[in-house]
């Protein structure tokens, strides 16, 4: 068993996300924002989705390039920014088929990328942070991470986690949530603090506390 976590970051535009990301130790970014990634950490830019097929195939070269240049894998890839990630996927396919054809391949793709991280990543013992823009739906009252589909109704990138945080933005102070009804958050630790100021929050922290927690559960596979 994989002693390797997936970890989901999210919140609105501009509230700290690729900051708190780009803290992550021995990690390599896939940048997926139509903009230059601006911290000195190890990086790829990914601005244009071209299919799943060839995006693989750069994550698994770019991911070689890492260890060529380190002797070493990345303990963690980081995901920055999923949703933009997912809106590129609607263009291509939006652009190329159909009707329901459209959603089809978006589902598709959606779970080939998710298929990488747990059957690839995951499975190599590498991280995977995953970094997703909220907004507001004012229909649900809910922080939600936008998605369309089966793939919205099962919750969308929130699904796919079993831990993820909420950075929020309140009265210029950035809270980390860690555990909540409201914010679309969630942990498998226990007696975690529900909330933290981000000045409080060490991102690598939480990974090996995550990392111990999976190794205990491992004991008790059958």
């Amino acid at each position: 068993m994989s002693k390797a976590v997936k970890l989901l970051v999210c919140g609105f535009e501009s509230c700290g996300k690729s900051t708190i990301t780009s803290g992550i130790h021995d990690a390599l970014v896939v940048n997926f924002d139509r903009k230059e990634y601006g911290f000195k950490v190890p990086h790829v830019n990914y601005p244009i989705f071209t299919g799943m097929d060839d995006l693989i195939n750069t994550l698994n070269e770019k991911v070689g390039a890492y260890q060529d240049r380190y002797n070493e894998l990345p303990k963690t890839v980081v995901v920055d920014t999923v949703t933009q990630l997912y809106s590129a996927i609607q263009k291509h396919n939006g652009e190329r088929y159909k009707g329901f054809d459209i959603h089809s391949n978006n589902n598709a793709d959606t779970l080939a990328f998710n298929g990488y991280i747990e059957d690839t990543l995951i499975a190599n013992g590498v991280n995977v942070i995953i970094v997703a823009h909220t907004v507001y739906d004012s229909d649900t009252a809910r922080h939600i991470i936008p998605a369309s589909g089966q793939f919205a109704k099962s919750g969308s990138w929130l699904s796919v986690v079993n831990d993820a945080i909420f950075i929020e933005k309140k009265s210029n102070k950035l809270i980390v949530h860690q555990q909540s009804m409201k914010f679309p958050c969630r942990s498998t630790i226990p007696d975690i603090a529900a909330s933290v100021p981000v000045e409080e929050y060490d991102i690598n922290n939480h990974i090996d506390i995550l990392t111990g927690a999976k190794l205990e559960a491992a004991e008790f596979v059958l």
